[in-house]
């Protein structure tokens, strides 16, 4: 009879590699007892996307975690972050308002900028 022993290190590559897509720069990593899964939804960029992280016993736990707050950040309000995503958001209303000016105005306060 034989017996395989099977690494966690070697139970997060094989999860990995069936899991969620490469763009998302999703990596798992084995901290002593538990698993950490992080990534930056939605396309990988540290810079301009945001860190969602599980931790948790198993690997499906973290990932269920971290796909949680992947959730939590779709279902999230996007904040126009550049002068390019506001002139895009405002051409965007004067094209939706153009008969009513007055709703344009509020509509324009109401635009989630990052301040």
């Amino acid at each position: 009879m034989n017996i395989e022993t099977v690494s966690k290190a070697q139970i997060a590559q094989e999860f990995l590699a069936d899991t969620l897509p490469a763009k998302m720069g999703l990596s798992i990593r084995v901290d002593g007892a538990y698993f950490s899964a992080s990534c930056y939804y939605p396309n990988g960029d540290c810079s301009r996307d945001k860190f969602c992280h599980g931790h948790a016993a198993t690997v499906a736990e973290a990932v269920d975690i971290m796909l949680a707050k992947i959730d939590a950040v779709k279902n999230a309000a996007p904040v126009l972050k550049t002068a390019a995503e506001c002139k895009e958001a405002v051409l965007n209303l004067i094209r939706e308002h153009d008969a009513a000016p007055a709703s344009f105005r509020d509509a324009v306060d109401a635009l989630p900028v990052k301040g």
